[in-house]
């Protein structure tokens, strides 16, 4: 544990994070419109995001590995077997014109598979970075400068996409994750590992066991996921639809970035703010916020589908997002011993994001036929029905602290 926010390791991070998630923004724009100028169909679209998103389901046996592997090579094989990936797909697509749908989703199951690592892995290494005192700091610059790139990588994504197509940003993104495996390599992290009882290694299944005990001690923990699951699989149909949306409205790639990187401002905006609030706000607090801004963005959006509304609503939408996600990771982070934050964040994750592909299997063949902006509407209500769930869970929660852990071995 260093003494510092500011080290070699945590600049480096950041430099990561930041190189990363502007490679990511160019891909997701670039994807989303080479399958829309290929089938013309929202439905397509989703599905495409489904199979991106099923390796999700084996998210709780990844967390349990995370807390019992060294973090660094892990994420530098993910970084490079993603990047080829994305390589492949954008080649593909420059040499041929068109990708068969089959190549398209198969790269999107095998590239969630070569993720699953990096999401729990990068937010176990945190608490390993910096000091305590300073996590949520940490996590306000980590989310703040991440979308600060991915707010620059989508205006870039959408100019690349409709000056040049597709296939350029998907190699640019590609080309990233090679960028990201090196600088990784310049980073120092912990030798981490779980024992059982008896000072041996447990049983993996029996890890992933000890981390919903570990879950299952706190009301915020329990709630969390359910949470998350709502709100995800109301938002998938959002995600699918904004882009055939913009181009209904005239807007195009274009309208499309501009809506993504003026949400991404509203998240840069509320980093900035739990940097400069530190510890004077409670990760708590910012959630219930985060949550009712959200809910009254996408109100306002389902009753006045317009560019210029729809433009305005997404940075509160972002400011929202930001105050729901970054605060949460600090909660987390004061919740949860360190041995099993890999298991926890991997079981939120797991939980949170079937529920977009469920949902996005669900309502494909809907997707294009109902009026695009009423998926606005069923977003505000699941966030505002989230708000009253997390503001019931914390009122009776209590004083929260650190879970007390005997589970290992029991």
């Amino acid at each position: 544990m260093t003494s510092s926010l500011w080290n070699r390791s945590v600049v480096i991070w950041l430099l990561a994070t930041v190189q990363s998630q502007f490679g990511m923004a160019l891909a997701g724009i670039a994807l989303n419109f080479l399958v829309l100028h290929q089938t013309r169909s929202a439905s397509q679209m989703a599905l495409t995001l489904a199979f991106s998103l099923l390796p999700n389901l084996l998210m709780p046996l990844v967390g349990a590995l995370v807390d019992r592997w060294p973090l660094k090579w892990p994420l530098i094989g993910s970084d490079v077997l993603r990047g080829t990936l994305q390589l492949a797909v954008g080649g593909a697509a420059l040499l041929w014109g068109e990708v068969p749908l089959w190549a398209i989703n198969g790269a999107a199951v095998l590239t969630g598979l070569a993720g699953l690592f990096t999401g729990p892995a990068g937010s176990a290494a945190v608490p390993a970075l910096v000091p305590a005192s300073e996590l949520a700091r940490a996590n306000g610059l980590l989310g703040g400068l991440g979308r600060g790139a991915w707010l620059l990588g989508t205006l870039a994504g959408a100019w690349i996409v409709t000056r040049w197509g597709p296939p350029l940003a998907i190699l640019m993104d590609g080309l990233s994750f090679f960028v990201m495996a090196a600088l990784l390599g310049w980073v120092r992290l912990p030798t981490r590992g779980t024992l059982g009882a008896g000072g041996s290694r447990s049983y993996l299944l029996t890890e992933v066991r000890d981390g919903l005990r570990v879950m299952a001690r706190s009301r915020v923990l329990i709630l969390a996921p359910i949470i998350a699951l709502l709100l995800n699989a109301s938002l998938a149909p959002v995600t699918a639809i904004l882009p055939k949306l913009f181009e209904a409205l005239g807007g195009q790639a274009t309208g499309y970035g501009t809506f993504l990187a003026l949400e991404s401002l509203g998240v840069i905006g509320a980093g900035l703010l739990v940097v400069a609030w530190g510890d004077r706000r409670s990760p708590q607090g910012l959630i219930a916020a985060g949550l009712g801004l959200t809910a009254c963005s996408y109100a306002v959006m389902w009753a006045w589908p317009q560019p210029a509304v729809l433009l305005g609503s997404a940075l509160v939408l972002g400011l929202g997002f930001g105050l729901i996600n970054t605060p949460f990771q600090t909660l987390l982070h004061q919740l949860v011993p360190g041995a099993y934050l890999g298991r926890v964040f991997s079981m939120l994750a797991m939980v949170s994001s079937v529920g977009m592909p469920l949902s996005l299997v669900l309502v494909s063949p809907v997707l294009d036929q109902l009026p695009l902006p009423l998926w606005f509407g069923v977003a505000a209500l699941a966030q505002g029905l989230g708000g009253v769930i997390w503001i019931w869970g914390i009122q009776t929660e209590g004083r929260l602290r650190t879970v007390q852990i005997d589970v290992v071995g029991s």
